[in-house]
């Protein structure tokens, strides 16, 4: 059986959800998204009443420094994400990661069956692995906004040189979908992700895997049963393995 590189049993009830080096990259993600939420909108909307209390407490300087920490902030998230790409070509725990966050047959499957248990057409609730059919798709939605906002914040950035090239209409495209795109993943974020994360019933209060990496018995049940079905079979064959093993090694001691 192939081995499990995604969730590793870590005694006591607790199985490895994500890794250090995979908080630092959530941390890093979360993190510069919120500045740039921010420092993004204060410039849209500048009479905002948030605006005008951060602007207050900076002084006067407050415009000018707005610009150089979502420039910075885009720097930081833009190089996370190249860390992010590097790690799942080159680490074998990011190319597991990648393969089981690629869509699939039983995704659909269980959309389907989301929507009939919701509809009270049935009394069964689909049962995820590692990755649910949501997961995936915020996942694959972080990665498209992130081309997208990064693609015309650079754009945007360096104006001065895009703008011999794409003239005022594509400078103006360009403003328009770096904005449409904000507003999107900011309530992608607010409504989706934060439900699923602090309100979802399952989780309330919290889903602590971002902050400690792992979770417990109860939560693998509720939330990743296929998962915990293949940990505890591995888990099985790698006791039967130790079992022989050690027969094999008491009959060549006998002979």
């Amino acid at each position: 059986m192939e081995k499990h590189n995604l969730v590793v049993e870590l005694g006591e009830g607790k199985y490895l959800r994500m890794t250090r080096s995979e908080r630092i990259q959530h941390f890093i993600l979360a993190s510069t998204f919120i500045v740039l939420v921010i420092t993004g909108f204060w410039l849209k909307y500048p009479d905002a009443f948030w605006v005008k209390w951060i602007q207050f407490l900076i002084g006067k300087s407050a415009f000018e420094l707005r610009g150089i920490i979502h420039r910075t902030a885009s720097a930081i998230m833009i190089a996370g994400c190249m860390y992010h790409l590097f790690y799942l070509i080159f680490t074998a725990r990011g190319r597991h990661f990648f393969l089981d966050m690629l869509p699939k047959k039983r995704d659909i499957l269980d959309v389907v069956q989301v929507i009939k248990y919701f509809f009270s057409k049935s009394h069964n609730k689909p049962k995820f692995g590692r990755f649910s059919y949501i997961e995936k798709a915020e996942y694959w939605a972080v990665v498209w906004g992130t081309i997208i906002m990064g693609g015309t914040g650079i754009v945007l950035w360096f104006q001065n040189k895009f703008l011999p090239i794409i003239h005022n209409d594509g400078m103006n495209i360009a403003t328009a979908i770096h904005f449409y795109e904000a507003i999107l993943a900011t309530l992608a974020i607010l409504v989706w992700h934060f439900y699923f994360v602090f309100l979802n019933p399952d989780v309330v209060p919290m889903n602590k895997a971002w902050l400690f990496g792992y979770l417990t018995h109860e939560e693998m049940e509720k939330e990743h049963p296929l998962e915990l079905e293949k940990l505890e079979e591995y888990k099985k064959t790698l006791e039967l393995e130790k079992e022989e093993k050690v027969k094999k090694e008491a009959e060549e001691k006998e002979t």
